[in-house]
């Protein structure tokens, strides 16, 4: 499923699609702490149950398996260089005065399998990754030989084991490789590739992104008058990606409830978290609140924080939906805050960030009773990092280009030299 926005409302009886009324009690109703309300949408996260996922697929996830190696790798003694593989006794004494004349008797490249072992006085071409003989203990590169029809004369003395990769160098059957809960990178890929490994076994968390908004237009479309471009579809998707999600949907609606309501009750059965943006403030146009009570329950609405205030949590037909503001600036932040924890805690790892001890580099002046994500750019300091404050713009995205991550400023605000929790973005 790509696109779930053209489906029909089905309301009975349908929600109203005129203006809604603000009333003054949801204007009063009080904001949740920060922290709890972090804990309250993290605690409703179980890890899922994991899947085969190709290896290319699992790179960034968490393998949900302890790997133990079935064979070993290398799987048999081969040359570390292009050369010939010779008994090293052979070469006792040798110099270029005195080489020691061997006789070729088979001709190596990678591939292929040895057929004659080597008696004293003989000796084999051999490519890199090439098997080693029975009875060879030593490669000896072409630099170090004189060449002649079927022989090569060694110029020097070699040791045993001199260029000779040994059988389970890299890895021995059941050595223990990678424990679970292992964030997957390129290398580890390599490794489980090299292990004939073609899946993984990881949890892979599903996300159906939507944007709300009658002003929306997707990017490539023309632009009409009051309208602007959906940044928030790309801009959550790949929060999503980058915290270890696939995202199972993507749509973007007009500021209608039962079209809201229809995509997210498709949406929502092959997803295990829906994300919406747009549509979860006191506006009269804002209707997530209401689909949320309506469609399913309503658990939170309102946290003390900024930007991002008028975040909602609930849950439509037992899949729980975060409900971000349309401000892109706050969408980041609200995904941060509250998304990639979800998304993380379903993919059975740590939902807390990457963060930094710092010191603020100029004062943040903050909210009397909001805990300020500040988004700041990270400088070296004298033992800890110096967190330099960016603007706090819930609007825009273009002053974040350089950013690190957000400093968590507790309600009140904090002085340049402050120690701070700089927790990282990306």
């Amino acid at each position: 499923m790509t696109d779930a926005a053209d489906v029909a409302p089905r309301r009975d009886p349908p929600l109203t699609v005129s203006p809604r009324t603000v009333s003054a009690e949801e204007l009063a109703t009080p904001l949740l702490a920060y922290e709890q309300a972090r804990a309250v949408v993290i605690e409703a996260f179980q890890p899922l149950p994991p899947v085969a996922v190709p290896l290319v697929e699992g790179l960034g996830r968490r393998i949900a398996e302890r790997v133990m190696a079935e064979v070993d790798v290398p799987g048999f003694a081969n040359s570390a260089m292009d050369g010939y593989a010779i008994r090293s006794a052979d070469t006792a004494g040798a110099s270029p005065n005195e080489p020691a004349l061997l006789h070729l008797v088979e001709d190596l490249p990678a591939g292929r399998a040895p057929s004659v072992p080597l008696s004293p006085g003989l000796a084999a071409k051999v490519m890199t990754g090439a098997p080693i003989p029975d009875g060879a203990d030593a490669v000896v590169p072409w630099e170090d030989t004189t060449p002649g029809p079927g022989t090569a004369s060694v110029l020097t003395e070699v040791p045993p084991g001199a260029h000779v990769r040994p059988r389970g160098q890299d890895m021995t059957a059941g050595q223990v490789v990678m424990e679970a809960g292992q964030t997957l990178g390129p290398v580890h890929l390599g490794v489980l590739a090299s292990l004939g490994r073609t899946h993984v076994r990881a949890r892979v968390p599903r996300v159906a992104v939507l944007s709300t908004g009658s002003e929306l237009v997707s990017p490539g479309q023309e632009l009409a008058a009051a309208q602007v471009y959906n940044s928030n579809a790309t801009l959550l998707s790949a929060v999503c990606l980058v915290a270890g999600a696939t995202v199972s949907a993507t749509g973007m609606v007009g500021d209608d409830p039962n079209v809201v309501a229809d995509w997210v009750n498709v949406a929502k059965g092959e997803a295990d978290l829906v994300v919406t943006s747009g549509g979860a403030s006191v506006g009269e146009h804002d209707w997530l609140r209401e689909v949320l009570s309506r469609e399913g329950q309503l658990t939170m609405w309102r946290v003390a924080m900024k930007p991002g205030k008028p975040v909602a949590f609930g849950r439509i037909g037992g899949v729980p939906v975060l409900a971000l503001p349309g401000n892109p600036g706050s969408a980041l932040a609200c995904a941060h805050a509250f998304v990639a924890p979800a998304i993380r805690a379903l993919a059975g790892g740590d939902p807390e960030p990457a963060w930094l001890a710092s010191e603020l580099a100029a004062d943040v002046a903050g909210q009397p009773n909001r805990t300020l994500l500040c988004p700041v750019k990270m400088q070296a300091g004298h033992g800890v990092g110096r967190a330099t404050p960016l603007p706090v713009l819930s609007g825009a995205l273009s002053h974040l280009l350089q950013f690190d991550g957000f400093a968590i400023v507790p309600p009140g605000g904090l002085p340049a030299g402050a120690p701070v929790r700089v927790e990282l973005v990306g």
